[in-house]
């Protein structure tokens, strides 16, 4: 394809987020995604979260070396560190609820595998920031702001720990996959890879939120 301006290209990537996540929305009502919370259902959603935090870390850190700009390699590792530290925080939580820290982990999902499975193969820096941080990671703050009006009411600590850490620290890094984009998804390849990916990444996501929220007990 040929090369788009930074803002035609981040729009496009926008435009594709924003209508896999319409459809994923559609799909999640009719699977009884937000169903009534338990406490077997909080720690379950935790397990989850662990994964999430920690295979982010995993797939992201191998990137750091062959960033070329300071800023940007600096703010990614801190990105790096924050996803482990929400891991920590999580798996903390879910033993003061008496669970499993890592059952989800050890015993991941076949869709949970590969999500990550994919985001691991991908060939350059630019298209795991579109496929995960400019992609699907672009919608934790909204399924998670749904989660906390729903445990509020059983479970105010693990409220507490989405709306004040986990979303706050997500806030802060917003800035760093568009403007990683700007600089470096210059050409016509890389933003045609890029938009794929991102594309891949939510679809693939979305197929994990359905296998998880349909094994969870009802």
């Amino acid at each position: 394809m040929k090369a788009l301006e930074a803002d035609a290209f981040l729009k496009q990537l926008s435009d594709q987020r924003e209508a896999m996540w319409a459809k994923m929305t559609a799909e999640r009502k009719s699977y009884g995604a937000e169903k009534p919370l338990t406490q077997d259902l909080v720690v379950r959603r935790l397990q989850f979260g662990v994964v999430m935090e920690r295979k982010a870390a995993e797939v992201t850190a191998p990137w750091i070396a062959q960033v070329p700009d300071l800023d940007i390699q600096h703010s990614l590792s801190e990105y790096v560190a924050n996803e482990l530290k929400h891991c920590a925080i999580l798996r903390g939580r879910i033993e003061e609820l008496k669970g499993e820290p890592d059952a989800l982990w050890k015993n991941p999902l076949k869709e949970l595998r590969e999500l990550w499975d994919y985001h691991a193969s991908l060939d350059s820096f630019c298209e795991l920031l579109a496929s995960v941080q400019y992609g699907h990671e672009e919608f934790f703050p909204r399924t998670s702001k749904s989660f906390i009006q729903r445990v509020e009411p059983i479970d105010p600590k693990t409220a507490s720990i989405y709306r004040d850490t986990l979303l706050a620290d997500e806030e802060g890094h917003e800035w760093l996959a568009p403007e990683a984009l700007r600089r470096y998804a210059l050409d016509g390849a890389t933003q045609k890879r890029c938009l794929e990916a991102l594309r891949k990444g939510c679809e693939l996501f979305a197929r994990a939120i359905e296998s998880f929220n349909r094994s969870t007990p009802r």
